[in-house]
């Protein structure tokens, strides 16, 4: 059975309205204008109880002896375990090796060539929905944090994206789909259940707890 994946609102960067695409490209947020962002914004808060809700019924066909979701920092562990097996990556295509070129820099193009492979729209769905169970993770634990999302500075990654803010210290926001994405790479060459977990624990640490000066 084939995983549902999350439609945007409306298309932009060309991905479709496949948010996972649109989430996990480093620059399509950037063409949001203040009042798509907010329009986005709004829709992704909407969609945040189906689609956890999805998340768990996919999960319990593969491990029906897992707890329900309890958004205790524990349970990201057999949560990620099980998504480390979902992982997959297929050849990119000549058109879609070429369109990655012309939006990067041209110093890189060399780089941007050598990856021909990428992760299919069920791998990443799967991701940026694990990414809205960590979010909503860190502000049950601590609800002195909230989803929100930044306009400025325009050229920087997480611009017009939900994020989590409102933390101490001098990180201003907490990406969950960034946090995942780049554990996601790193569990593609290597498995390891608690990659994410230890994630959550290094920024409940550092940048969640209240009273920390």
């Amino acid at each position: 059975m084939a995983y549902s994946l999350m439609v945007a609102p409306f298309d932009f960067a060309n991905h479709d309205r496949i948010a996972a695409r649109q989430f996990f490209d480093n620059y399509a947020f950037f063409e949001l204008t203040a009042k798509q962002a907010k329009e986005y914004f709004n829709w992704y808060m909407e969609q945040i109880p189906c689609r956890l809700t999805k998340l768990w019924e996919y999960m319990k066909q593969d491990r029906p002896e897992a707890g329900p979701f309890d958004y205790s920092p524990e349970s990201l562990i057999p949560l990620w375990e099980w998504y480390e097996t979902k992982i997959e990556q297929v050849p990119m295509s000549q058109k879609e090796i070429e369109y990655q070129v012309a939006r990067y820099p041209k110093w890189i193009e060399n780089e941007i060539r050598k990856e021909t492979m990428k992760y299919t729209d069920e791998t990443l769905s799967l991701a940026l929905d694990i990414s809205i169970y960590l979010g909503e993770t860190v502000r049950k634990n601590y609800p002195n944090l909230y989803w929100g999302y930044r306009a400025k500075p325009k050229n920087e990654f997480s611009a017009n994206r939900p994020v989590i803010l409102k933390l101490v210290g001098k990180r201003a926001y907490f990406n969950p789909s960034r946090i995942v994405l780049v554990t996601m790479v790193k569990s593609s060459k290597a498995h390891d259940k608690s990659q994410l977990y230890d994630l959550y624990r290094y920024w409940e640490e550092e940048h969640f707890i209240p009273s920390k000066p």
